[in-house]
């Protein structure tokens, strides 16, 4: 969605996160549409867990938002770092994203692109959700349209562009499931290969990867991830 360089606010003396868009003219209304939607519903969340964005601004032709500068880094390089992440770490590391992803839902944000990159964790261990540059509120009528990252998306998302409070919560649940194996549920591949690898995905082929998993943390993973959304949590704060 953008380029994200480290600033210093010269007026208020503090270190910030620039995101400026990229430059594709063929795209421009659209990707500054999106630009203007993330910085309408960051920032109505306002929560420990989720990165703060602060201003949308233009210079020279170029956009940009800024946004909470958050010193550390994402899960994704995490896991690919060290791999699978300690029981302890990794269950601190989800009640957090619970609840930032409970914030959101609670002012009507879907995220929509729920993924180890999109999640920060800074030197102290404190969470934050980033990247709302794909979130719509929930009485916005989007039916058929896919958008998100394909190996992070629920089962209706991917084939039907339905997005609710429980795709959000299947994504959860494939990151908790990631931080507890060390490796995704679903590889990169075409869309095609991704909808069958969720056609005929089993719950035994999620459990045979957890089976050292602790059971209360095996049976969230299986209730975020089951196929009908009705079937999972009601709730992030469930």
């Amino acid at each position: 969605m953008g380029e994200v360089y480290r600033a210093d606010d010269l007026k208020l003396g503090h270190t910030v996160a620039l995101k400026f868009l990229p430059s594709d003219p063929e795209n421009d209304s659209r990707r500054l549409e999106l630009f203007h939607q993330e910085v309408r519903l960051a920032r109505q969340i306002a929560h420990p867990n989720v990165c703060r964005v602060y201003d949308i601004g233009e210079v020279e032709g170029q956009h940009f938002l800024s946004m909470e500068f958050i010193d550390g880094e994402d899960l994704k390089s995490l896991l690919r770092r060290i791999g699978r992440l300690p029981p302890g770490k990794a269950n601190q590391i989800a009640q957090q994203i619970c609840l930032g992803l409970a914030a959101a839902h609670d002012k009507g944000v879907l995220h929509r692109d729920l993924k180890p990159a999109n999640v920060m964790i800074d030197g102290r261990g404190q969470v934050r959700i980033t990247d709302f540059g794909l979130a719509r509120l929930m009485e916005d009528d989007h039916e058929g349209e896919i958008v998100g990252t394909p190996a992070y998306m629920a089962p209706e998302q991917l084939t039907e562009g339905t997005t609710t409070i429980q795709s959000d919560l299947y994504s959860l649940g494939l990151i908790v499931r990631e931080m507890m194996t060390g490796e995704p549920a679903f590889k990169s591949g075409s869309m095609a290969e991704l909808r069958k690898a969720h056609e005929e995905s089993t719950w035994s082929d999620f459990s045979s990867r957890v089976e050292s998993v602790d059971p209360i943390a095996a049976h969230v993973i299986q209730r975020c991830l089951e196929r009908e959304p009705t079937d999972r949590y009601p709730s992030a704060h469930a």
